[in-house]
């Protein structure tokens, strides 16, 4: 089964929390990394580390 709803990720990144909105596109078990596709800049994938996240948003009104 495949959603497509926008995740809110804040991450603890050099001493300050950033915050980053996207579809994630990928989890990897392995290297405990997110691969996240920002919502603003299409086509862009940031690397989020596991042990990085601070809080989680899911906005379900996105539908699936």
């Amino acid at each position: 089964m495949e959603f497509s709803s926008t995740v809110r990720f804040t991450v603890w990144k050099d001493g300050f929390d950033w915050e980053y909105t996207g579809m994630i596109h990928r989890l990897d078990p392995i290297t405990n990394l997110i691969y996240l596709e920002l919502e603003k800049e299409k086509g862009h994938i940031i690397k989020i580390k596991f042990q990085d996240i601070v809080s989680v948003e899911v906005n379900p009104t996105e539908g699936y």
